[in-house]
């Protein structure tokens, strides 16, 4: 397994990020605060990323991985948004002393919600329309591309966001609960920074296979009108 310098980097990030969020303000964890608006961001960079690779890679068959790419990216923050839209309004009626129906969700948290579904499956089709697992998943592993290292931190990041939520059951030093948002929000960063990096590897990976696909498929054949040339890409 090859772990890129990189890589080391994001899991120092993210070991500091975790110890040094007792003392960042805890209005930074808030809705609209500024660890959201970092989310948010890296969300909307690697969606734009990856639309942008899609075009560069559009003659080519397993350049339909970044459309997927982006659709996942916009899914996860449908998913930042259903969890955070309407939550203004639903605090509001809770301080009025309403209580909320049974099953009730603000309509735009719905959206997001349906956003995040329509998307999903999306993907999923896309996946399975072009063969992607094989053709570019299977290609990744065989090239040993896969950016083990990212995969690793983010999955890292995910554990210590669980843990700081109470819902691992690991022993945790009692802290302030604006202290446990702060570091869930900080690890969540670093789960999307390391998405984010990942796709790049993988991104500049590629980039080598728009070259060698076609110097591997042009050949020669021959028709009633002459020598054709063909060129075809992967």
């Amino acid at each position: 397994m090859h772990v890129r310098a990189s890589s080391w980097i994001l899991l120092l990030g993210l070991c500091l990020g975790y110890i040094l969020a007792a003392g960042v303000p805890a209005s930074w964890s808030k809705h609209d605060g500024v660890l959201e608006g970092v989310q948010a961001v890296t969300l909307l960079a690697g969606g734009l990323v990856a639309v942008l690779a899609a075009y560069q890679q559009r003659g080519m068959a397993v350049g339909k991985i970044w459309w997927v790419a982006a659709m996942g990216w916009l899914g996860l923050l449908s998913h930042e948004l259903a969890g955070h839209a309407g939550l203004p309004q639903a605090q509001v009626w809770l301080d009025a002393g309403q209580r909320l129906p049974s099953g009730w969700m603000p309509w735009p948290a719905l959206a997001a919600a349906g956003a995040y579904a329509a998307l999903l499956l999306a993907g999923v089709y896309w996946v399975l329309r072009y063969r992607l697992l094989s053709r570019v998943v299977a290609r990744w592993w065989h090239e040993a591309a896969t950016p083990w290292g990212c995969v690793l931190v983010g999955m890292l990041a995910l554990l210590l966001a669980a843990v700081a939520q109470g819902q691992v059951g690991l022993p945790m030093l009692q802290m302030p609960d604006t202290t446990r948002s702060v570091m869930v929000a900080m690890t969540e960063c670093w789960v999307y920074a390391a998405l984010w990096w990942a796709q790049w590897l993988l991104l500049h990976h590629m980039q080598d296979w728009r070259l060698s696909s076609y110097l591997q498929t042009m050949h020669f054949s021959r028709s009633s009108l002459g020598e054709r040339f063909e060129r075809r890409s992967i």
